[in-house]
């Protein structure tokens, strides 16, 4: 894939081979040697950066980790947006696209804020690797995100060691620096209040915490362990302390923010620890009463976490605020 860095050579040497949508997006695809086109249905998967110049600041990145999948609309018209062009893309091809941040905003698609300013370019980088159906597309991603497991675990294990910290391994993959087991172990379906301090463990900078007024919040985190409430790095976590427990938690991404991270606060495929105290361990309070005839509607049970399917169908995270 193109690096971002050198997208001002490029453009220049290239001079009038850039080309503009209707939208005034600016976009140029780069051959590669397949022949396969994309059309309409298929899901395209690319690796991805996007930027934002021209402060140069990383929104999202693939790096080396999962792949995205994204569907083909040929219909798609005027969003000023890669997917205007990505459908002209064959297997192979590399894309970049500039889009103007003002445009974006006059066209009531954003709203200036601290991560967009008046000016900003959002530059996007894509490799197409595969085109595949949807059937393809979920076997396909449960194998790219089982070996994006095996990564991050492998290297959260390999850092640990190197600072000789002693942590206990959770089902998937976090691990817990017991500093004080507690009494009165959490279970699932318990409801557990504790104190926290979380931070992002490649350069310990803190993104939120209780533990003091930072963040101007200092109550009590309460959750229900096993109810989607919290990340699953955090559920499992507390699995290994019991009542005024103390313990570090350390969360690879794919069991807390996973690709799109939350920005601006948590970077894509960000790993993370949490300093913990466990300060009451009780019974899940009642569920809320379902409304009259909801009793039987299959969408108001089970785990909200195993609800939704395609996770391309689920709200995008990044638009979510951070969930500890």
């Amino acid at each position: 894939m193109l690096a971002i860095a050198g997208l001002a050579v490029i453009m220049a040497s290239c001079n009038t081979n850039y080309e503009k949508t209707a939208s005034g997006l600016t976009y140029k695809i780069f051959k590669g040697d397949g022949k396969q086109k994309l059309k309409m249905g298929d899901i395209a998967k690319i690796t991805a950066t996007i930027k934002i110049t021209p402060r140069d600041s990383i929104l999202f990145t693939t790096g080396n980790h999962m792949p995205e999948y994204i569907p083909i609309d040929t219909a798609t018209k005027q969003t000023h947006n890669f997917d205007e062009v990505l459908k002209l893309c064959s297997v192979g091809d590399s894309l970049i696209t500039v889009s103007q941040v003002d445009t974006l905003v006059k066209r009531g698609m954003m709203q200036y804020n601290d991560m967009f300013k008046r000016g900003d370019q959002i530059v996007t980088t894509i490799k197409v690797l595969k085109a595949m159906n949807r059937e393809d597309q979920a076997k396909d991603q449960q194998q790219e995100m089982e070996n994006e497991k095996s990564r991050e675990v492998a290297a959260l294990e390999s850092y640990l060691k190197k600072k000789g910290i002693k942590a206990e391994k959770t089902e998937n993959g976090a691990f817990v620096e017991i500093l004080n087991a507690g009494a009165d172990k959490v279970m699932p379906g318990k409801q557990v209040s504790i104190k926290y301090k979380g931070s992002l463990l490649d350069n310990g900078k803190v993104f939120d915490s209780n533990m003091d007024t930072t963040f101007h919040h200092t109550e009590p985190y309460s959750f229900v362990i096993g109810a989607g409430q919290s990340i699953r790095g955090m559920e499992e976590g507390m699995l290994k302390l019991g009542n005024g427990g103390k313990g570090n938690i350390y969360i690879p991404a794919v069991l807390g923010y996973g690709p799109p991270g939350s920005p601006p606060v948590i970077p894509a495929y960000a790993s993370l620890k949490f300093e913990v105290e466990v300060l009451n361990v009780t019974d899940a309070p009642p569920a809320p009463a379902m409304p009259q005839g909801m009793q039987g509607d299959p969408r108001m049970q089970g785990d909200p976490r195993q609800q939704g399917g395609d996770p391309q169908q689920q709200q995008d995270p990044r638009q979510q605020q951070p969930q500890r």
